[in-house]
């Protein structure tokens, strides 16, 4: 009986193991309950604030956001401030580093850029690629189990409509996206980029990274840091318009 009751034990950490494996659908599942899926699915305008530091420049940066396809960031830069805007498949921008203060259309190129960034941002928006992946036409495969720096993660590979691929690197426990890899290319030169999510903090109960951080083929090339998120806010569309040239 005693050799029988020590077998059972013994296999015990194997069933529980077992047990904890989860399929795509209920890591994404668990993901969208974590960062507040009920209350996501009702956001309407969203709105951060932070700054970010760039080869030893400090950036300060507004970003509003209007479902479904709207979006204005503004960028602050030793005195500058350079707007872009995309509303649908349209944008443009004013960047006083160009020498005019003129707003300019945005090329289908960087419209195209701007588009596959925000359709595959895990931070929350209405974009966020865990919401609405089966109707996106987003394949995903459970790469596997992984250890990043200590913490236990699911690797999980993304592949969108166009091919562009994504992997996210989710807490095993807390279910919040720690990281993710793609490999870039921008005019012409290919680079691997890495992001890291960290510092996440319970707005409004939605949970949302503080702390952003962007490699470059292992290199830390930005570093931003969110100050401010509001959700639901009154924003007129006009502020997405391009405006009229001086």
């Amino acid at each position: 009986m005693k050799k029988l009751v020590f077998i059972i034990l013994c296999m015990l950490p194997v069933g529980i193991l077992v047990a904890q494996d989860l399929t795509v659908d209920e890591i994404i599942s668990k993901n969208l309950k974590a960062i507040g899926q009920d209350k996501l699915m009702n956001i309407q305008t969203i709105k951060t604030t932070g700054k970010a530091t760039q080869g030893g420049m400090e950036l300060l940066i507004t970003e509003i956001q209007k479902s479904p396809d709207k979006d204005r960031q503004e960028v602050e830069v030793q005195g500058m401030k350079m707007i872009i805007a995309i509303e649908g498949e349209t944008g443009w921008i004013i960047n006083p580093q160009t020498g005019s203060s003129d707003p300019q259309d945005l090329s289908p190129e960087q419209m195209q850029s701007l588009i596959k960034e925000g359709l595959s941002d895990p931070i929350v928006n209405w974009d966020n690629p865990f919401l609405k992946w089966k109707e996106n036409g987003i394949k995903i495969d459970l790469i596997g189990k992984e250890d990043m720096n200590g913490t236990p993660v699911y690797n999980l590979k993304f592949t969108f409509k166009d091919g562009y691929v994504v992997n996210y690197y989710i807490d095993a426990e807390k279910f919040i996206v720690l990281k993710s890899k793609s490999t870039e290319t921008e005019q012409g030169q290919t680079y691997e980029r890495e992001i890291r999510y960290s510092d996440y903090t319970d707005f409004d109960g939605i949970l949302n990274p503080v702390k952003i951080e962007v490699l470059v083929n292992g290199q830390v090339g930005t570093v931003g840091i969110m100050d401010k998120c509001e959700f639901n806010i009154p924003v007129n569309d006009s502020v997405f318009k391009k405006p009229a040239k001086n």
